[in-house]
């Protein structure tokens, strides 16, 4: 989970940076808290980047948490946004930014907790880890795997890994989970991550092509299919 919190009070930052990190070690999960100071300093960021969850405080000098939100939601209206704040009457203005959830100060680790859990569900499985040959990885970086003798090459968002573990193994570890499917000898592709099946061919959202077997074509375009409908569903609950 990518995280943004935004709070000009530096001890109130760390303190929920350290609660959400404790509830990451938990549940299993990778969160990446990036803290900012200001609402200048967070609308600038999101010129270029994008965040799972916002912790937005909502009392600050110069651009307050309502006016960053609106910047927020001008770029995404997908981020669960979550007020904190010391006082109830933002409540209403609060509204329009189609606020996730709203937490009073001072807040507890069981309210965080409880927040964390309920956007966790919202996000399905972006934040799921699986560990693979002693490393964590999160199943929604994975772009698509290749075997290599002994060895896998695992495609991510964020580069490649090479890990020493063979290709059966590493296939019966990642076909558990219903995003992926073996679509040639030796290939097996995240399809959470695809975009299209061109003929034999499956483009990846990097752009990247993956041959797909053509005995395999008909039931690779099919699971394709179904996945992106499974995603639908889920995005409507």
């Amino acid at each position: 989970m990518k995280i943004a919190i935004v709070d000009d009070n530096r001890s109130e930052r760390q303190k929920l940076g350290g609660t959400i990190a404790e509830w990451s070690r938990e549940n299993n999960l990778i969160a990446e808290p990036e803290y900012f100071g200001s609402g200048e300093s967070f609308s600038a960021a999101i010129q270029t980047k994008s965040f799972d969850i916002v912790f937005m405080d909502i009392i600050m000098d110069g651009r307050n948490g309502i006016e960053t939100a609106k910047k927020l939601r001008e770029r995404s209206i997908d981020t669960l946004l979550v007020f904190i704040t010391s006082s109830p009457e933002y409540m209403a203005q609060a509204f329009p930014c189609h606020a996730f959830d709203y937490v009073m100060k001072p807040f507890t680790q069981e309210r965080i907790a409880q927040v964390l859990d309920e956007a966790k569900r919202a996000l399905g499985r972006l934040g799921e880890v699986t560990e693979i040959a002693g490393e964590k990885f999160l199943l929604s970086d994975i772009l698509y795997v290749y075997a290599d003798s002994n060895y896998c090459d695992i495609h991510s968002k964020h580069g490649n890994r090479r890990v020493r573990l063979s290709f059966a193994e590493l296939s019966d570890k990642l076909t558990r989970y219903p995003s992926f499917m073996i679509i040639s000898r030796g290939v097996a592709v995240n399809f959470d991550n695809a975009v299209l099946i061109d003929g034999l061919e499956c483009v990846i959202c990097n752009g990247d092509h993956i041959p797909v077997s053509r005995r395999k074509a008909k039931e690779v375009e099919q699971f394709f299919m179904d996945r992106q409908f499974s995603k639908l569903l889920e995005e409507g609950t």
